[in-house]
């Protein structure tokens, strides 16, 4: 059985950070909020990516929180100094206006099965919390692990009731019990994910909540990279397999320039010394044609009484009339023949120039695939460099217990 190390994710979004919950639902959503805090708008609707969204409330909260804009700009506007003191009334400079659950999902899981395993989760926040939850799945990035389909759980740090969002939900706080929280989320996350797997059939795969100290295994866990060196690695492999292709195509385009060139030039040389050869042969065979002699016919003349019957009624007797010659139209013939020719040198000439494009396109194509196998390598030496790294990380551990142990030997 593969055991699944659950990957989560709680975080919060503060205006200290120069974070907004507008832009943040906006970004998830891949929707349009215009923000009447900042006076701005936050538009993603060109983004990609984006699988499924939805909103999940209590049973009591007002109509008007299902809808996204309105919802995230009430979190917004909610956060404000109170009616007393020099700053009265004005933004909190560094209130916690959201919070969200990261978290991936096990690659076995069906579409269908990640929105029923993300609704229910909602739910339970929901129920638990009594917050508002606007949730959006992601398909995984261009450059990223194609398994990577995620989840981006937004959900309100204010408890939604009837009239609006209320008192702050001050148990997911570090200083009030925030990490057995984030602990029972966690369990929670891998209970459910199992359930849905083992409702799809999947009985090959275990999600695991829990650090590899709490199962007592002492292998190190491998580091999160975190988004900024992540990125920053695929900045600089994307900007090297650009510089490759580019090069690639450039040199690729100037060798099919120069075979198309070599080609028309080749194809001229030869098509003035094939044409001028069809056009002597041409003129031969006509001169020739036309100094052949016409073979004629005759008739035997008709007798005296035939010819005093054609005096008397005026009418020649065709059946002994003299045949007019019977010439075959031989330069016709001829020019036809050699007219043929030409157009079989035309359709020589078009074959070859359509083979050389076919072969361009296929080396075109391959190039594509080289392209895509370039970035194939690169996701795959990222894996690599983060397994490398956990596993200098466990000689560098494995060295020390040993220094340590030879420096305690009696």
């Amino acid at each position: 059985m593969r055991i699944l190390e659950l990957t989560a994710h709680v975080q919060h979004f503060s205006r200290a950070e120069g974070r907004s919950a507008t832009a943040a639902a906006a970004y998830r959503a891949c929707a349009r909020i215009a923000c009447e805090r900042e006076s701005r708008v936050h538009d993603y609707r060109g983004k990609a990516g984006l699988e499924a969204t939805g909103i999940v409330l209590p049973a009591v909260a007002p109509a008007w929180a299902s809808d996204r804009a309105r919802l995230w700009n009430a979190a917004e506007l909610r956060e404000r100094n109170g009616a007393r003191g020099t700053n009265a009334g004005a933004w909190k400079h560094e209130a916690m206006v959201a919070r969200e659950i990261l978290f991936g999902f096990p690659a076995e899981l069906s579409p269908t099965g990640r929105v029923a395993l993300v609704d229910r989760i909602a739910r339970h926040l929901v129920d638990a919390h009594g917050v508002a939850v606007d949730w959006a799945i992601h398909a995984p990035g261009k450059m990223g692990d194609q398994r990577n389909h995620h989840c981006h759980m937004m959900f309100t740090t204010r408890r939604m009731t009837a009239t609006g969002l209320a008192a702050k939900t001050r148990e997911w706080n570090s200083r009030e019990g925030g990490g057995r929280t984030v602990a029972a989320i966690r369990a929670t996350l891998a209970a459910m994910m199992n359930e849905a797997l083992a409702g799809e059939g999947v009985t090959t795969v275990h999600v695991e909540h829990r650090s590899l100290k709490a199962r007592g295994i002492g292998r190190m866990p491998t580091k999160h990279m975190g988004p900024g060196k992540t990125n920053a690695g695929r900045k600089r492999q994307a900007r090297e397999r650009s510089a490759w292709e580019r090069q690639h195509r450039h040199d690729q385009a100037a060798r099919h320039d120069q075979e198309r060139a070599s080609q028309t030039r080749d194809r001229a040389a030869r098509g003035v010394s094939r044409s001028r050869d069809i056009d002597q042969r041409e003129a031969q065979a006509i001169e020739q044609a036309r100094t052949t002699p016409e073979t004629t016919t005759t008739q035997p003349q008709p007798g005296r009484l035939k010819r005093l019957v054609r005096a008397i009624t005026g009418r020649a007797d065709r059946q002994h009339e003299p045949t007019a010659p019977a010439r075959v139209d031989l330069e016709r013939d001829v020019r036809a023949t050699y007219q043929a020719e030409r157009e079989r040198m035309t359709a020589d000439h078009q074959r070859d120039a359509k083979a050389l494009d076919d072969r361009h396109r296929s080396e075109d194509r391959q190039l594509d695939r080289a392209a895509l196998a370039r970035a194939d390598r690169d996701r795959v030496q990222e894996v690599q460099e983060r397994q490398g790294h956990s596993a200098g990380r466990d000689h560098d551990r494995t060295h020390a217990r040993d220094e340590h142990e030879r420096g305690h030997r009696p």
